[in-house]
């Protein structure tokens, strides 16, 4: 086979590559991290919110304990 062609061959090879990658590979690749993200924010607003929620109580046990 021709020096030449094999060279074409080869550059369309990579063109595909890289066109399988943008088309497929990487919208999942994006698709997961957002998931993982709104996972990971899902967890943090509901520990802030018990984080919240025993503050508060332990102040409000701190001023009925000054009020005895």
């Amino acid at each position: 086979m021709d020096e030449r062609v094999k060279k074409v061959f080869y550059y369309l090879g990579i063109v595909a590559a890289l066109y399988l990658f943008f088309y497929y590979i990487l919208p999942l690749i994006i698709k997961f991290l957002a998931f993982v993200f709104k996972a990971v924010f899902f967890i943090f607003m509901w520990a802030a919110v018990a984080v919240v929620v025993i503050l508060l109580v332990a102040h409000i046990v701190k001023m009925v304990r000054k009020e005895i």
